[in-house]
């Protein structure tokens, strides 16, 4: 059996939003007992992680730390930098990832105790996210 949707996800600041429940209550309306589930979100301004949920400091270190490896574009002023914009953006888009699959068990993401679906939003000027979910199982 295959479940399929697309969903518009509210605008969010820049940051990791936590979709860990609104992931699990779309798992369990799918009616899929046994199987694997992909998210795939449809920007490239955006990337799905699975990280740790124990506390704010965790995810704000691993968000931090990835931002770090990229820095961010959003004061670029001066017009001879302009062109180079997309540079960063491009280099978050190859160490992070706009999708991610999980294992579905009983009805529900099998995540680790401590895991959890965080939506992180790069820019600055954060616009309404499709999010396309993928169920295939039984």
């Amino acid at each position: 059996m295959i479940f399929q949707d697309t969903i518009e996800l509210a605008s969010q600041e820049k940051g990791a939003t936590d979709i860990t429940e609104l992931i699990s209550t779309i798992v369990q309306e799918s009616k899929i007992n046994t199987g694997t589930c992909q998210l795939f979100v449809q920007n490239s301004f955006s990337s799905l992680l699975i990280t740790d949920t124990a506390d704010e400091e965790t995810k704000d270190q691993t968000i931090d730390f990835l931002a770090q490896l990229a820095p961010s574009c959003d004061n670029v002023s001066n017009v001879i930098n302009k062109s180079m914009d997309a540079i960063p953006e491009e280099m978050r888009s190859a160490i992070t990832q706009t999708t991610i699959s999980f294992p579905v068990k009983r009805g529900k993401p099998a995540l680790g105790a401590w895991q959890g679906i965080y939506l992180w939003e790069r820019t600055t000027q954060p616009k309404k996210r499709n999010l396309t979910i993928t169920i295939i199982g039984e």
